[in-house]
């Protein structure tokens, strides 16, 4: 099943809007999408790939500003009527895990799913009301894998690697494919694309 990557973006569908988000809940191929967050100076989740912003880091803007220039709240695509996956990618490594926790928690009845390159990140959320993984299990590897699931770049990928994770009821997402014959492993529950709309 896919994800769509920062949300399905097309030529009019800008990356990490709403209307991305909402164009992947309404198209059947996709299970869900995918959005970067941040932490503002207020202490707002705002959603963008970038921490740039008209060559500002995002933390020194308020969320108001970043709302002005089209960027959207956390908060507001979690409101959104949908049963489909939200896989959120924390980008920011000194984000408030208990504040976003307590706003997750808000929608527990959404299907959630919480990751960052930042491993020392994850590990502070405790026993969260949704799933948790890491991504790039080179950068982030150890003997023990604790979380719900894993983001794999592609050019590591392996059917071992991916089928190891699988015995242990870890789910594993692709991501960073680059052609579309590349999603044929066994036993991969996700693959995050922007390229298959």
């Amino acid at each position: 099943m896919f994800i769509a990557h920062r949300g399905l973006v097309k030529e009019n569908l800008k990356e990490n809007s709403m209307a991305s988000f909402v164009a992947a809940i309404n198209d059947p191929k996709y299970a869900g999408f995918e959005l970067d967050i941040y932490t503002t100076l207020d202490k707002e989740f705002i959603v963008n790939h970038s921490p740039l912003v008209d060559g500002k880091f995002i933390w020194s803007y308020k969320a108001q500003e970043l709302q002005k220039k089209g960027l959207v709240k956390l908060e507001d695509v979690l409101k959104l009527n949908t049963s489909k996956i939200i896989l959120i990618e924390i980008k920011d490594y000194k984000i408030n895990t208990s504040k976003l926790t307590k706003l997750l928690t808000k929608y527990q009845t959404k299907n959630i799913y919480v990751m960052s390159f930042f491993k020392n990140v994850i590990a502070k959320f405790k026993k969260p009301p949704f799933k948790l993984g890491v991504l790039n299990y080179i950068l982030n590897s150890s003997s023990t894998y604790n979380y719900d699931f894993i983001g794999i770049i592609y050019d590591i990928a392996s059917i071992s690697l991916i089928d190891a994770f699988h015995k242990l009821n870890i789910e594993v997402f692709l991501y960073a494919l680059t052609k579309k014959d590349h999603y044929l492993y066994s036993n991969v529950y996700y693959i995050i694309d922007n390229y298959l709309a």
